[in-house]
């Protein structure tokens, strides 16, 4: 896939992996649209790219609300006359054990992970399939591929995200071959998602019982990762290349699936390392 000159649309955009994204669009020469729940601060990062001489739109959007991303699919044709790229990434992350979470934590982290990414997938596709040509890209974790202790709900947000774009990547070669698509599942990079994360859980009625320690924890293995931008460019690379499964962390993911298929394999649990631990 060429994606010079072509579009590309971020959710979750604002900092992060959403921004690595963007960056490594406007590297490949693309217009982007980026956006975020955020409006202020995705102000700033839209700001930033143009500053870099890209070629850039912003929009407040709330992935949770169809309509605000029907808004920004409006917005984005409008602006480009087409969509080329969607990276479905806007995500919320969650360490806790499972018997201290709650509603909100349940209700929030599936309206963001799988929802955003389910009004994201309903708003684009049939504007690609009417184009005949476009790619669709979610951003899961190695998350969705093994669990970890502590993770629960998040686990269960990015294996959804998994299992949805592997069908819809199948059912696109079958019936639409030029939509195509691809899943990032990357392991640690160093990202502030904890302490976004934690605001919006604040700001949805989330009580912080037995949160602290755990999310201490994965903020500081999340510090120890790769830079988002060098996220964003394999990413990229993999996406021009006709890949499906985008892993930064390769080594990382064959250390963990590799075991966990063997105990698949001999129906047992895999429970003797998780990916939190230093490596």
């Amino acid at each position: 896939m060429n994606l010079t000159g072509k579009t590309a649309v971020i959710t979750g955009a604002a900092s992060g992996i959403g921004a690595g994204l963007a960056r490594a669009c406007l590297d490949e020469a693309m217009n982007v649209v980026v956006s975020d729940a955020d409006g202020a601060r995705l102000s700033e990062t839209a700001g930033a790219l143009r500053a870099g001489g890209g070629t850039v739109a912003d929009h407040t959007c709330d992935v949770r609300d169809r309509a605000q991303v029907e808004d920004l699919r409006d917005i984005a044709l409008h602006r480009f006359g087409r969509v080329d790229l969607v990276c479905n990434n806007a995500g919320i992350g969650l360490a806790r054990p499972a018997v201290d979470c709650g509603d909100a934590d349940w209700q929030l982290l599936f309206d963001v992970n799988v929802n955003g990414v389910v009004n994201g997938l309903r708003t684009f596709l049939p504007v690609m399939i009417e184009q005949g040509a476009g790619h669709l890209n979610a951003t899961a974790s190695l998350s969705g591929l093994v669990g970890d202790p502590g993770l629960m709900i998040y686990n269960g947000t990015k294996f959804a995200v998994v299992g949805m774009m592997e069908s819809l990547a199948i059912e696109m070669q079958r019936d639409h071959p030029g939509v195509s698509c691809s899943v990032l599942c990357p392991g640690p990079v160093a990202t502030d998602l904890m302490a976004t994360s934690g605001k919006q859980l604040a700001d949805a009625g989330s009580e912080p019982a037995g949160a602290t320690e755990h999310t201490a924890e994965i903020a500081a293995y999340l510090a120890s990762g790769l830079h988002p931008d060098e996220v964003g460019a394999m990413a990229m690379a993999g996406i021009e290349a006709g890949h499906f499964w985008l892993l930064p962390h390769a080594e990382l993911t064959w250390e963990l699936m590799d075991p966990r298929y063997a105990a698949m394999k001999h129906r047992r649990l895999h429970a003797d390392k998780n990916w939190i631990q230093p490596r």
